[in-house]
């Protein structure tokens, strides 16, 4: 029977750095009141009722204050001893250990941080009596507390010791967030939900295991980052906190239930870990990926990686009632498979990679949500007798990094069968080689560079395709930018481009294409100009455009920064266009733009699902499910990639007691390769270098503040 840690008996100590001496080291003023709002909900008698001598704070400490308070509770506690940090966080350039930032800490110096393997041996030590301990970290790389590099030169987390509950607010290789103008940091900030409101449906105690599944829906729900958990023995039971949730009233009147988070995730949690837990070895990050990453920081040494560790989440959840290894496939003899065969129901996992913070999320999320429907569909249609499907959502930002360990993470997951996205060609670049070496499919419902599928000698006339497990539902660049060549020529009359890239790899394809495009039409490039992907001033450029006596500017790259350079370009000269590829296909292109940018086109692969009769369920379907984000330009494309792994996997799984281990994962590629289906853009199928066999693109052009087809 679970008990609620005596509070009498039990000790908590709160760490928290939220200023820095160091410039290069941001504020991070969520933190402080991460601290104030936790210590007044585990000094209330309703949550836990810790007296105010048995919980300390330390908001601004140094590393000595720290370790000796960390021993004086840990001497003192005999039931629960409770460790939570929040702050930013760092990895040693040598030994690759975790350090936690302190208000005076020098990143170039990490002995003035707070080592996390300090904190490790002082509550091992013999003279510590507290039968069970929980620690919580919220910061930058904290899942390294865990497993990874640590846990292989024996520096792993406490979990290797019974009674244990160790919590991270990320995996080993992601950074915490901390959302501007939010009261918490994005973890501590559900956390604390949880014990205002209470969780629904979860029982009188709130368990290290309720909480950290209650946590895990509520924060991929909102595409935030994933938290990290283990434990030894029994202590995912452990309990510092009573549910608040009440439920509603029955009978007529305003709701007053609180409605979790995880009603609106489509993902359930891993399985609570014990240490006995087998997991596939993370990768380790190397300085490529932590170069591409942005602020992260591998000290000490001259390479330095900046890690903005946004912090805080106490963390209670419960072992309890979890299913050990829910939702594993593999016909391995484990318990989770005897399971699956005995109810006759088997769980199977689409992976989605794709941005769902940052500058892209809008079109991010509409393509995890328009495959999140896609799955539903086929659950609530029993496509598959026996078998449940879900997605898994990871935000891969739209860089490289992300992107090569969100594939990783997917190909580690043994569940997931497939995989939709990304939205990025650079990030598919970067994904490519891992999904293949794994057999792992992946259908992207928006990369349009030919060299994915065609290989790098295409534009020679040199077809050769790279990875057999790469599919895509949208047309190739070898289709966009010749038709937009095609109407700029002969329908929009326009004689001279100016071609601007920004150095990406779907930009600069882009504009190779329609060079060779539009001087097969008869036009004329009179110059080009290379852009950082950030860029946001443009005169440069556009005097270099006009006084080329350019009529056109084509633009490869995303609607973020052709909007700015359209407002710019018609300001300077109202008779040139700009145009470009589906990237700039957005709402937020026309508002950036501007009144002067009517007239600007763009190509699109196939078509947008609102002109498209076959799309009509669809888009019924979406806006009913009432998803935060829009479909945008991609959801009909994420919603048949979907649909053809659903497809694919029906036709390879005729038994509903079957498993389907990772070997199958070849078979499924195979049978992807062979679809052939009507869906929400038309017909599905993949010709031999795993194109879509539509190429057809519509052309849109901006009037009065929305673009309307002109050309299919």
């Amino acid at each position: 029977m679970t008990e609620l840690s005596n509070p009498a008996r039990s000790r908590a100590l709160l760490i928290g750095a939220h200023s820095f001496t160091d410039p290069d080291l941001e504020p991070l003023p969520a933190v402080a009141r991460n601290l104030d709002r936790l210590a007044e909900l585990l000094r209330d008698p309703s949550v836990w009722g810790l007296d105010a001598g048995h919980l300390s704070v330390l908001a601004e400490p140094d590393r000595d204050q720290a370790l000796g308070e960390a021993g004086r509770l840990a001497d003192e506690a005999e039931d629960t001893l409770l460790v939570y940090y929040a702050g930013h966080g760092f990895v040693h350039d040598l030994s690759n250990e975790l350090y936690l930032a302190l208000p005076r800490t020098d990143p170039r110096r990490l002995y003035t941080a707070l080592r996390y393997q300090d904190i490790r041996e002082l509550l091992l030590g013999p003279q510590v009596r507290a039968r069970r301990k929980v620690v919580i970290l919220d910061c930058c790389w904290s899942g390294l507390a865990l497993h990874g590099a640590m846990s292989a030169t024996g520096l792993g987390g406490l979990s290797d010791i019974g009674g244990t509950f160790v919590l991270t607010a990320t995996s080993e290789t992601r950074t915490a967030l901390a959302p501007p103008g939010e009261t918490y940091t994005a973890f501590t900030g559900e956390l604390i939900g949880a014990l205002e409101k209470g969780v629904p449906e979860a029982p009188p105690l709130l368990t290290m295991t309720t909480l950290y599944r209650h946590l895990y829906d509520a924060l991929v729900a909102k595409g935030r980052p994933t938290p990290q958990q283990r434990n030894g023995n029994t202590a995912g039971a452990i309990a510092v906190a009573r549910n608040r949730h009440r439920p509603p009233v029955p009978g007529p009147g305003p709701e007053d239930a609180v409605t979790s988070a995880t009603e609106e995730a489509s993902v359930d949690p891993p399985p609570v870990d014990s240490p006995s837990a087998e997991e596939p070895p993370a990768e380790k990050p190397s300085d490529e990926d932590s170069s591409a990453q942005g602020p992260r920081v591998r000290l000490p040494g001259p390479r330095r990686r900046r890690t903005v560790v946004m912090a805080s989440a106490l963390v209670v959840a419960a072992l309890g009632s979890l299913p050990a290894a829910l939702n594993l496939i593999g016909g391995d003899g484990s318990d989770a498979d005897a399971d699956a065969k005995a109810k006759g129901n088997l769980t199977v996992t689409i992976g989605v990679s794709a941005p769902l913070s940052g500058d892209f999320a809008s079109l991010g999320r509409g393509i995890r949500d328009s495959a999140d429907l896609a799955v539903k569909k086929a659950n609530a249609d029993n496509a598959v007798p026996g078998v449940t499907f879900k997605i898994r959502a990871l935000d891969d930002k739209g860089d490289l990094a992300s992107g090569r360990r969100n594939a990783t993470e997917l190909v580690a997951d043994r569940s997931v069968v497939g995989v939709v996205g990304p939205l990025n060609t650079s990030v598919a670049q970067a994904m490519q080689k891992t999904f293949h070496d794994a057999h792992l499919t992946q259908i992207s419902p928006s990369n349009s560079d030919p060299a994915l599928t065609l290989g790098d000698g295409w534009q020679q006339g040199t077809f050769a395709r790279p990875y057999n497990t790469y599919f895509r539902t949208v047309a190739n660049d070898t289709a966009q930018a010749p038709a937009a060549a095609r109407y700029l020529y002969v329908k929009s009359k326009r004689r001279k481009a100016f071609v601007i890239d920004d150095k990406q790899t779907y930009g600069a394809s882009l504009v190779q294409s329609f060079k060779k495009a539009f001087g097969e039409e008869g036009g004329a490039i009179v110059g080009e100009s290379h852009v950082d992907a950030g860029r946001r001033d443009f005169s440069t450029q556009v005097s270099q455009a006009v006084n080329a006596g350019a009529d056109v500017v084509y633009y490869g790259g995303l609607y973020d920064a052709a909007g700015p350079l359209s407002k710019q370009l018609h300001a300077a000269s109202s008779g040139v266009l700009l145009a470009g590829g589906d990237g700039i296909f957005s709402d937020t292109y026309a508002t950036v733009a501007g009144d002067g940018a009517d007239g600007d086109i763009c190509t699109m692969g196939g078509a947008v699902p609102d002109s498209l009769p076959s799309a009509e369920t669809f888009i019924k379907d979406y806006k009913a499910a009432g998803y935060n984000s829009s479909y945008s330009s991609y959801g009909g494309y994420s919603y048949d990639a979907t649909s053809a792994l659903i497809q694919a996997f029906k036709s390879l799984h005729a038994d509903p007691s079957d498993t389907v281990p990772s070997a199958k994962r070849e078979s499924l590629r195979a049978a992807v390769q062979n679809v052939d289906f009507d869906g929400v853009m038309g017909k599905v199928r993949f010709d031999a270098n795993g194109d879509a066999v539509s190429q057809t693109v519509t052309v849109y052009r901006l009037s009065g503040g929305a673009w309307k087809a002109v050309q299919a």
